[in-house]
């Protein structure tokens, strides 16, 4: 018997021996983030029509035996992200509502379908994966919370649907602004060559080229994400983000120099149905250009715009507690216009996982 026969009878007498799959993995490092929290929850898959895709869903019931509101609150993360980020503001959420969150088709422990590459198409494939979602799951309406770019899908989902949507709230939505035309002709030709290389490639796209030295990298790059959560957001970024990065296409599709949406809101926007309560909730730090979408938006009569001067781009992070209060207060029966309003968070506030 050759060395190589050996080592196989002993894989399959000693199971133990095995490593476990990034699949696995990843629910390990999902898992454990949320017991950390001392958070009870029911996690499934949900099968859709659209390519038989497995959509990855966490449910956490309201810790109250009379619901604050009549519908459920339903988060949208963000590029390269996942449920287990809400931990934090999903805690605080659910003492008030019934709080479902999912990973969009393509991210975290969803299925990895094909998406088209129109750009048009790809962003209907999309948000019709979420209907098809909502519908698997009985939900009459929702309150639906979206994160960067899941608050642009979440945006793309209301203009469609807005019948399904009680309340939309946007945390510091990407693709709203249109790119600054100035930008481009104020770049060297070296800058413009080099961006033209990066966006031959899918954004995370070195992530998975250094492998399992990804955590690590990801540690260097960002020592800040272990005090918002704790040291497993590192291996559940880069696990949920090793995998065929299909959703990570549709950004790309969707996206165009620098990173700017190609279709951006601030041309739809208007179209949404003004019975949709919106509620803009920015982080004063973020990169996101949270005056231009007030500037924008703001004088409507169905929109609500706040900023939290402490945090960044990741506000449910930076301050849970005041990000929660914030949620909750705008799904309250009776909503009323009201002006613009700062919230002023605590410099040192965090909330680690």
């Amino acid at each position: 018997m050759t060395i190589f026969q050996k080592l196989q009878v002993l894989r399959f007498r000693l199971p133990y021996f095995s490593c476990p799959s990034k699949s696995q993995r990843l629910a390990e490092a999902e898992g454990r983030i949320f017991s950390a929290l001392g958070i009870r929850y029911l996690a499934r898959l949900i099968q859709i029509p659209f390519k038989n895709t497995e959509i990855s869903t966490v449910t956490v019931n309201c810790e109250q035996p009379s619901p604050k509101t009549a519908y459920p609150i339903v988060l949208v993360h963000g590029f390269g992200a996942g449920v287990a980020l809400w931990g934090s503001a999903i805690k605080r959420l659910a003492q008030f509502q019934t709080v479902h969150a999912f990973d969009l088709p393509g991210f975290g422990r969803s299925s990895r379908p094909k998406f088209s590459t129109d750009p048009e198409t790809a962003e209907t494939e999309m948000i019709d994966s979420i209907e098809q979602w909502r519908d698997k799951m009985n939900l009459e309406k929702m309150n639906l919370v979206g994160h960067s770019f899941g608050g642009y899908l979440a945006t793309s989902y209301a203009l469609k649907y807005p019948g399904r949507v009680e309340n939309l709230v946007l945390a510091d939505p990407w693709g709203f602004n249109e790119m600054d035309p100035e930008i481009m002709p104020k770049l060297t030709s070296r800058q413009k060559s080099i961006f033209w290389v990066v966006q031959q490639f899918n954004p995370l796209a070195v992530l998975r080229l250094v492998g399992g030295y990804g955590p690590t990298l990801m540690k260097r790059l960002r020592p800040d994400l272990a005090l918002k959560y704790s040291e497993d957001v590192y291996d559940y970024i880069y696990l949920a983000n090793s995998k065929n990065p299909t959703g990570e296409v549709v950004f790309k599709c969707l996206s165009e120099n620098l990173g700017w949406a190609k279709q951006p809101m601030s041309k739809r926007f208007h179209a949404l149905d003004n019975t949709v309560p919106v509620t803009f909730i920015h982080g004063e730090r973020s990169w996101i250009d949270w005056k231009m979408t007030r500037t924008m938006f703001g004088e409507l009569d169905h929109v609500e715009s706040h900023v939290m001067e402490s945090a960044g781009h990741h506000v449910y992070a930076d301050d849970a507690d005041k990000f929660a209060e914030l949620v909750i207060g705008s799904l309250k029966e009776g909503k009323t216009k009201k002006g613009p309003t700062v919230i002023i968070a605590e410099d040192d506030v965090v909330t680690p996982l």
